[in-house]
């Protein structure tokens, strides 16, 4: 009978090891995939950020080229005219430009 209490202790010993294990290995898992998930989210501001401020000067460099020929005030609206379309496109196509890749990319890192 000493034996197998022996045994059957040896057995509960190993499998809380293998549980705190588990546990651990989850833990980590969670981390690296949280941390990866978080640096792209700061990569993606951060190219939005500079996509932005180059936006904005080559719309006003564009707006000093159109201003030279039409006046400032037209000038503008078709700029602002080229960002409207662009918007409705942006929105029409965000399926493809932006949901599809995004859930692949999490569901490859979750996965």
């Amino acid at each position: 009978m000493g034996e197998k209490s022996e045994s059957l202790s040896t057995l509960w010993l190993k499998l809380k090891q293998l549980a705190q294990l588990k546990y651990d290995y989850a833990r980590l898992t969670f981390a690296e995939k949280l941390t990866m998930i978080l640096a792209m989210l700061a990569l993606g501001l951060v190219c939005l950020f500079g996509v932005m401020i180059m936006l904005f000067f080559l719309s006003v460099a564009l707006a000093e080229l159109i201003a030279s020929s039409i006046g400032m005030a037209w000038a503008c609206t078709i700029i602002a005219g080229i960002y409207l379309i662009a918007l409705v496109v942006v929105v029409c196509l965000r399926k493809p430009l932006f949901i599809d890749p995004i859930s692949r990319f999490i569901t490859k890192l979750l996965l």
